[in-house]
């Protein structure tokens, strides 16, 4: 099986709002102080969520973001991104 090139991208959420995937596997990480919310699934301050995807698989769905407090939110999502 031939290796696949891969990229890594990080995207910093402040805001309520969507984001779309597109792409391997994503990490979505609460660098804030205050909770947040992934489609329902809250991540603590500190804490992370992470989905993994089998080899060429593409995550392609949009996850809504929702933070507990307005104005205080800070979610870091690293992207893994193959290259074709």
């Amino acid at each position: 099986m031939a290796c696949k090139k891969y990229i890594t991208e990080t995207k910093i959420v402040t805001q309520n709002g969507q984001v779309d995937s597109n792409c391997n596997t994503l990490t979505f990480l609460n660098t804030g102080t205050n909770n947040v919310l992934v489609d329902g699934i809250r991540i603590t301050p500190g804490t992370s969520f992470t989905i993994l995807g089998q080899y060429d698989e593409m995550n392609i769905k949009t996850y809504s973001i929702t933070f507990s407090a307005p104005g205080s939110g800070n979610l870091t999502i690293i992207y893994k991104r193959y290259v074709r």
